[in-house]
């Protein structure tokens, strides 16, 4: 019988992996798109242990509690909402995207389920986000029209 592999601790302290940059406090953006991330991988998990487990009342599935803690991200995101400030600049392209992904992931939207009240308050938020953004889009283009006919 061989010994198992040592695992050379010293050596990994002194080259740790490098460490995720973490976003910057009033960093909208970041905020957003690391909690959109956060959501969106918190049901992956769940529904790849419903995948997995073979139990027929599939006991082990949702052992990570997957589903409230996803649930509890949808107030962040409603709470960095430029919906909800008046006068803050609407959503960037990339928030936009990010929050269209927990739209199409939502939970409640999954085999004709209703949705649940955070996430019926999540997509009334998000629809006047992309109008906010849409409308903001028109204003520039209108802007370089004007700027374009003036030169």
């Amino acid at each position: 019988m061989s010994n198992p592999p040592v695992i050379q601790l010293a050596a990994r302290r002194m080259n740790p992996p490098p460490a995720m940059p973490k976003p910057v406090p009033n960093d909208r953006e970041a905020k957003t798109i690391a909690l959109c991330v956060k959501y969106c991988q918190l049901l992956a998990a769940m529904d790849v242990g419903f995948e997995v487990d073979p139990t027929d009342e599939q006991i082990h599935a949702n052992r990570g509690n997957h589903l409230p803690r996803a649930t509890r991200i949808l107030p962040k995101l409603v709470g960095l909402s430029p919906h909800m400030v008046t006068g803050a600049a609407p959503l960037s392209a990339g928030e936009l995207a990010a929050k269209a992904a927990v739209a199409q992931a939502l939970y409640g939207f999954r085999s004709g389920e209703e949705l649940e009240p955070a996430e019926a308050l999540f997509m009334r938020i998000f629809a006047g986000e992309v109008a906010g953004y849409l409308a903001a889009q028109a204003e520039q283009a209108a802007e370089a029209r004007r700027v374009a006919r003036s030169v």
